[in-house]
């Protein structure tokens, strides 16, 4: 059972304001102590609520369910005002760290939900609450805004703690099926990216619903050594927050509004925040200038993603989104494209499941900045290999995610995927899966996983979908060659037509094929066999070694098990 959200309600004066207050990670609400007094200092008939969040250092809740929680308490507070004909004036929500996320995640979610970006499952009420428009100001201090990475900013402390935990995270994750809550506040990470789409999706509609315009402060730390300034800050979702120089304040010490000199000067900002009107708030703004994004492009009608694969570069990703870029001309759209790398990813890092996380994690980051400068854009997809996993697992992660044509390439993904689900929900509206021939990569590594169901990999890409009647899910059997075939140059032309028309079209000869290679279907009946073959070969390889140089001098046998060693490990990081 998750654990509850714990009130800590002091009803004061005449109850004419609701403030929420919701601490940090690890914290508690006596960490806002400050806060609470500056709060009751200028605003004496406001009632106060800061309740005990269960995100303690190993919780594993998850936020979703805390953000329901917290809205569970606001409506209680809400109905009792109602309940004696005095509802509250003014709401206003101050969060620090994590707890700023959620008070964005409370306020969004009061606002009701919208269809292009809709919510997870585990939200409940998805209807505007009837006090959302009485939320007047959000206060956010040192937010982790964007959620958290591992970078240069961070002090070499707190960036060791970050990886000391990722590391261990990702050791136990194959044992449990439970998340850390901190990983939900990761750059990338679902919970995150879904706040962020959310987040877009509220502005657009907040003139229609008439709710979702309240003015956000956000204060920022001078000397934050905790979240680096591109997380601290999002400037996609966040681009008319409200943005305050916090003096002399860290990541932690923003909230300690003490009698010290440095105290005083964060008290004088945070009340300034809190009371100052908006027009003045907003010409006092001052956003970083070197993090500040392109403006948004209303006159892109599509965003082509085209996202490599294992063991590749993706030089090709440009040479294809220019294809679509030009056939998409011919019928008078604007497309824009989507080409970003994640890196060189071989085999070895790609069979752990983490990793593959933290590439999906990436894809939505850049997913996010995306819908944020092309907001009337239609997204599609092309995908190699690794590049499918990604999307088939976002799309699976991140309910707001959306794309209208999808092409998969060598995929990776299950063929039990379930692409009804996706095309019903219309999450995509066609997709063409390319089944290769002489697909040995597939069929020998992610179709050894599906068989023993230890991961969400399979053998799309050598086997095709079983879902080969859906309407909308087009496969073309085969074209012929090994892994990267079907993104070669010759089917450039036919993926780009899809993309810009829905028009399948089957490879012209000789790229196209009639039946699959037999040594590669022969291996693919049993693909741990391989795996084993290949671990005896690395053995025997290093047991002949060791016979080979039996009674020679220690130093020549040192050297040639460093040697050894040192080729293995290349091999397996970069095979």
């Amino acid at each position: 059972m998750p654990k509850r959200v714990v009130p800590e309600f002091e009803a004061r004066g005449q109850s004419l304001d609701l403030v929420l207050m919701l601490h940090a990670y690890t914290a508690t609400p006596d960490s806002l102590r400050y806060v609470r007094a500056a709060v009751a200092s200028k605003m004496p008939d406001a009632d106060l609520l800061a309740p005990l969040l269960p995100i303690e250092l190993l919780s594993f809740e998850d936020p979703s369910v805390i953000t329901e929680q917290l809205l569970d308490q606001i409506d209680l507070r809400w109905a009792e005002r109602i309940a004696k004909g005095e509802p509250y004036r003014h709401i206003i929500l101050i969060g620090h760290s994590v707890g700023a996320v959620l008070a964005r995640s409370v306020y969004v979610h009061a606002c009701g939900e919208n269809a292009d970006a809709p919510w997870g499952a585990k939200a409940r009420s998805r209807a505007p609450k009837s006090w959302a428009k009485s939320v007047s100001r959000l206060i956010l201090l040192a937010a982790m805004s964007r959620g958290w990475s591992i970078s240069h900013n961070l002090s070499r402390a707190h960036a060791f703690t970050f990886w000391v935990a990722t590391v261990g995270w990702n050791l136990l994750q194959p044992f449990t099926r439970r998340r850390p809550l901190i990983f939900a506040f990761r750059r990338g990470a679902p919970f995150v990216t879904q706040l962020r789409i959310e987040c877009l999706s509220m502005a657009r509609h907040a003139d229609a619903k008439g709710v979702g315009g309240a003015v956000t402060v956000q204060l920022l730390g001078t000397v934050d050594d905790l979240v680096s300034p591109r997380d601290n800050i999002d400037l996609v979702s966040g681009r008319d927050f409200v943005y305050l120089d916090a003096p002399m304040s860290g990541h932690v010490n923003i909230r300690d509004m003490d009698s010290t000199e440095a105290g005083q000067r964060r008290a004088e900002v945070f009340l300034h925040s809190l009371l100052a009107e908006p027009d003045l708030l907003k010409s006092e703004s001052v956003p970083p200038e070197d993090l500040l994004p392109y403006p948004p492009n209303d006159k892109v009608t599509d965003v082509i993603f085209v996202i490599h694969g294992i063991r590749d570069e993706g030089y090709w990703t440009q040479r294809i989104a220019r294809r679509v870029k030009v056939e998409g001309r011919k019928a008078g759209r604007v497309f824009e494209a989507e080409t970003s790398s994640y890196g060189y990813f071989p085999m070895l890092p790609f069979l752990l499941p983490s990793t593959r996380r933290a590439k999906v994690e990436w894809l939505m980051d850049e997913y996010t900045e995306d819908l944020a400068l092309y907001p009337n854009a239609a997204f599609s997809f092309v995908g190699h290999s690794n590049g499918t996993y990604l999307l088939a697992r976002a799309l699976q992660d991140y309910p707001a995610c959306h794309f209208q044509r999808v092409v998969f390439a060598g995929s990776v993904v299950s063929t039990r995927y379930d692409w009804s689900h996706m095309l019903e929900r219309e999450r995509v509206k066609a997709v063409l899966n390319y089944v290769a021939t002489s697909d040995w990569v597939v069929a020998f590594f992610p179709k050894g996983f599906q068989q023993l169901r230890l991961q969400d990999l399979g053998s799309a890409g050598h086997d095709g979908f079983r879902e080969s009647s859906q309407v909308g899910l087009s496969q073309i059997r085969f074209v012929h060659g090994n892994h990267s075939t079907a993104v070669q140059e010759a089917n450039w032309d036919a993926i780009a037509r899809f993309v810009v028309h829905g028009e399948v079209q089957k490879p012209e000869s000789p790229l196209y094929g009639k039946t699959r290679s037999s040594w590669v279907v022969l291996g693919g009946l049993a693909p741990p066999v391989i795996w084993l073959i290949i671990v005896l070969i690395a053995a025997g390889a290093g047991l002949l070694l060791v016979w080979a140089l039996w009674g020679q001098p220690e130093w020549l046998r040192t050297v040639a098990l460093i040697v050894y060693l040192a080729a293995l490990f290349r091999v397996l990081t970069r095979l």
